[in-house]
């Protein structure tokens, strides 16, 4: 364990699910909350002990608490971590919670959204993001430009307010920057696209945050469910009349542009992992 980082045991007799992701399951999920403590209105460590402690009544994991540095632990990605965010200022952290199942990521979102309400706020520098794989790994190589479409098709990439020094929409690569030029933009650490292709297997959902956006429990619940669906649309291959007919619509869309962004769009579309 890193000399920096507390580990508190879960509590034994709590009656929580534990929202564990089982063999039935073809899916996993995760999900990380940024935002500020009020330290106009709370100590800050303070603040992090009565967060830790509130959490603790909700899962069955253990929780990582680390204000100076990422937790390294082997199994972090089982825990909960409270951890600095260097996109974020002094009084900035992250909650992040275990690898779980969709039921479990409502789960989280449900009680630890009021826990930001509480001790603190969000502006346009935070985010809420979102991770989903499959559970098999092997073989796998998501289909992440038509889940691009669908999600671009059904509003989701653009349903909040940009925000485009931290994440911008992916389905701007045509017309805007490429990666590379965006990096020079964006100075502070992070991704710069609202939704990326991590792995073969795992894709990373940044399209919600900004001013409040704890504040908005059903919006949030119902865009990740819809995500979701998608995944689980695209990576079973299933209604291809409509895949097929998203993929005709953004082909021509890129076929009647120039050839100097159609070179930048393929550099784009390469380092955000589209291919």
């Amino acid at each position: 364990m890193s000399s920096t980082t507390q580990r508190y045991k879960a509590i034994s007799n709590s009656t929580v699910d534990s929202y564990n992701v089982t063999e039935t399951d073809e899916y996993q999920f995760g999900c990380e909350f940024e935002f500020y403590i009020d330290i106009e209105k709370y100590d800050f460590k303070d603040a992090i002990e009565r967060i830790k402690n509130k959490l603790q009544a909700f899962t069955n994991a253990d929780i990582l608490v680390d204000l100076s540095n990422l937790p390294i632990e082997d199994d972090k990605n089982h825990c909960i971590q409270i951890k600095p965010d260097q996109s974020l200022k002094s009084n900035g952290i992250e909650i992040s919670i275990p690898i779980t199942s969709q039921a479990g990521v409502n789960h989280y979102i449900c009680h630890i959204l009021p826990l930001i309400e509480e001790f603190g706020y969000t502006n346009e520098d935070t985010g809420l993001h979102f991770h989903i794989s499959t559970i098999k790994n092997d073989g796998v190589n998501f289909p992440f430009y038509v889940f691009m479409l669908m999600c671009h098709d059904k509003n989701l990439l653009s349903s909040w307010e940009p925000r485009l020094e931290y994440s911008q929409n992916v389905m701007d690569i045509l017309l805007s920057n490429t990666k590379s030029k965006a990096r020079v933009i964006k100075t502070k650490k992070g991704t710069i696209w609202n939704l990326e292709k991590l792995e073969s297997n795992h894709i990373e959902i940044k399209s919600m945050g900004g001013i409040d956006y704890h504040r908005k429990l059903n919006k949030i619940l119902e865009e990740f469910n819809q995500y979701t669906q998608c995944f689980d649309q695209v990576y079973k291959n299933t209604d291809t009349q409509y895949r097929s007919k998203l993929i005709e619509e953004h082909n021509k869309l890129v076929s009647s542009t120039d050839k100097t962004t159609l070179e930048e769009f393929a550099i784009a579309v390469k380092e955000a992992g589209i291919q």
